[in-house]
């Protein structure tokens, strides 16, 4: 126990973010998005004097973009990150993620198409798991449980993107059932700002009208206001809520930006545009979209989805406005389905000197809102629920940093899992700390009350109950010479009304050494968790495309091993190799995915070439 407790973390940067990341409710597939996203701006660092390709990055609002461009005209290009103190808008969180995405080099317009210097990267990869599950000896599954990828990008400066994926999941047979992707990309020709052919997201405004593909990047602290990205490439193996076809942005002049898009996914086409007016710090945008299904969409007849939509066509058109004055950002959209029935949410942030800032927001998503495409911030759906946000930051003494979220909201219609109006709270804090240099130390809480039914009733009978779970986590970091190291300790606990209470603590420790071209990663977690409902999530270091955040519960060990070897600047290997084992259990898993004994075992092969 003193060598777990001993207080040294190695967690790396992507796997910090991920931790600030709202991704309690997130699926599997949402947090492969994330790690994927972030790993391809980390490891295609965007340079922070090119202001075309900055606007790419999703976490930074029409505001900081112009004044970043301001600056460089009065102040010339920046020689290196400490600028961006002086750059209004830019806070000391946005300047941690620009440190590990930018990078501060001269940059100038190259006139001439010379698409020959452009850049290639592939990168391929194969793993699976050890133990056989059922599914696969008794033939329930087509394929076997092997998950291979492989990527294809081209990119020339910002002006040409080029990408072909194809990925085989486990229980896939080979060629069949596989995930096959591609898009072409140009940039800046002429009034055309971005032209896509192939598959992409659309992301405007706060995300009520039109938002596909992750949902929008949102931290700790900070009030949940959207920056849609307009038109921008889907990700690489995102395989949900993508649309594939043509999608355009054009600069009609006098600060209008105009984008169209055409699209046709599985049985569903999508035609629409959104027109954006910028004129100093004001940016007001117009979204219509319409959609029709090849058959139409009907449910079963359960208690919770009677509001939700049923049809072939549906129609969605909103107004987004955001404005920045001194040090007060004022945001919000509107949207209306072609039912008639509305969805709003404003909000403002006010940002102080130092690391100190404020934010609200309210919502109101109506019962009958119908959208099948809609990101914008919510606890469950944007449809049926309302709300009030509370975010702040401020440094308190002793060079404490104290952020905070909270989030008052109900339900006046029912949802899945609470047949009857509900309400709830969900409140985060963090506090953190650095001793110089070299040692961080971070201590999260996390209270969520929210109603549900009352489980193993009788089925006609709909009996809700209120439930609180509360989450506590610290954890410390310290960096020694070519070693990073961190011990990690959570504690939850799960009560409700009508059951017995579930208990969950984890206590994990890593070690990283990075020495020239070869970086180790070692991670070990022992945990004891009753149940589902006190589950622990477990960030840990893994490759790109191959992210995984395990959910823990019972009582266990999960360890892992992480090697990666750069040849040179060209040429690099990765593997990871992990281990969840179950002391006494004779199986893991049900059905077709169970396995035989106590372990569980995964690992992958990775291989990136750059030329």
């Amino acid at each position: 126990m003193l060598v777990l407790l001993f207080p040294f973390t190695a967690i790396a940067q992507v796997e910090e973010i991920m931790d600030d990341w709202i991704q309690e409710d997130a699926t599997e597939d949402e947090v492969a998005e994330m790690n994927d996203m972030l790993q391809e701006y980390i490891s295609n660092k965007v340079n922070i004097n090119d202001t075309i390709a900055m606007a790419s990055l999703p976490f930074l609002s029409p505001f900081q973009l112009k004044a970043l461009s301001n600056y460089i005209i009065l102040h010339g290009q920046l020689l290196s990150f400490k600028e961006l103190a002086f750059v209004p808008g830019f806070d000391s969180a946005t300047r941690a993620l620009l440190e590990i995405m930018t990078t501060v080099e001269p940059y100038a317009v190259d006139s001439k198409w010379q698409w020959w210097q452009g850049r290639h990267s592939v990168v391929t990869g194969i793993g699976g798991t050890v133990e056989q599950a059922t599914g696969y000896s008794d033939s329930i599954y087509a394929g076997d449980n092997l998950r291979a990828l492989f990527c294809y990008t081209y990119s020339y400066l910002n002006r040409v993107n080029v990408r072909f994926v194809a990925d085989k999941d486990p229980t896939e047979a080979w060629g069949k059932g596989n995930f096959y992707g591609y898009h072409l990309m140009l940039n800046d020709i002429g009034r055309v700002e971005k032209l896509i052919v192939g598959r992409y997201n659309l992301q405007f405004g706060q995300g009520l009208t039109l938002w596909t593909g992750l949902r929008p990047f949102s931290f700790i602290g900070q009030t949940p206001v959207h920056y849609g990205s307009g038109v921008r490439p889907s990700s690489a193996f995102y395989e949900e809520d993508y649309q594939e076809g043509v999608a355009s942005t054009v600069n009609v002049g006098l600060g209008m930006h105009l984008s169209a898009f055409m699209s046709r996914t599985g049985g569903e086409n999508m035609l629409g545009g959104h027109v954006t007016y910028r004129n100093g710090n004001l940016v007001i945008g117009l979204t219509g979209v319409y959609t029709s299904l090849d058959d139409s969409l009907s449910l079963n007849d359960y208690v919770y989805n009677q509001n939700y939509f049923q049809g072939k066509k549906l129609g969605n058109f909103g107004v987004d406005v955001a404005w920045q004055w001194s040090k007060i950002l004022l945001y919000g959209e509107g949207s209306m389905s072609s039912e008639g029935k509305p969805a709003v949410i404003a909000g403002a942030t006010i940002t102080g000197s130092g690391a100190n800032r404020f934010g609200v927001s309210y919502r109101y998503y109506d019962a009958l809102y119908h959208n099948l495409h809609a990101q914008g911030y919510s606890i469950g759906r944007n449809q049926g629920e309302q709300g009030v946000t509370f975010d702040s930051q401020t440094r308190l003494p002793f060079g404490v940093l104290a952020v905070i979220s909270a989030d008052i909201h109900s339900f006046p219609s029912l949802r899945y899992g609470a047949y009857s109006p509900s309400s709830g709270a969900w409140v985060r804090l963090r506090l953190g700390r650095s001793f110089g240099r070299h040692v961080d130390c971070a201590l999260r809480y996390a209270y969520r009350q929210k109603e549900h039914n009352v489980p193993n009733i009788d089925s006609t009978s709909y009996l809700g109950e209120r439930t609180l779970r509360q989450q506590v986590q610290g954890e410390v970091k310290a960096n020694v010479g070519a070693w990073q190291f961190s011990a990690r300790a959570m504690y939850s606990l799960f009560e409700s009304r009508n059951g017995e209470p579930q208990k969950g603590w984890l206590v994990a420790q890593s070690a990283r050494y990075t020495n020239k071209g070869l970086q180790a990663t070692a991670s070990a977690a022992w945990f004891d968790v009753d149940g589902y409902y006190a589950r622990l999530y477990l960030s840990e270091s893994s490759l790109q495309y191959a992210w995984s955040m395990p959910m823990l519960t019972g009582r266990g060990v999960r360890a892992s091993v992480v090697l990666r070897y750069a040849f040179d600047k060209s040429w690099s290997v990765a593997a990871k190799y992990a281990l969840s084992w179950y002391p006494g259990q004779e199986s893991l898993g049900s059905g077709a995915a169970q396995t035989n004994g106590p372990r569980r075992q995964t690992w992958f092969v990775q291989v990136r070439c750059k030329l």
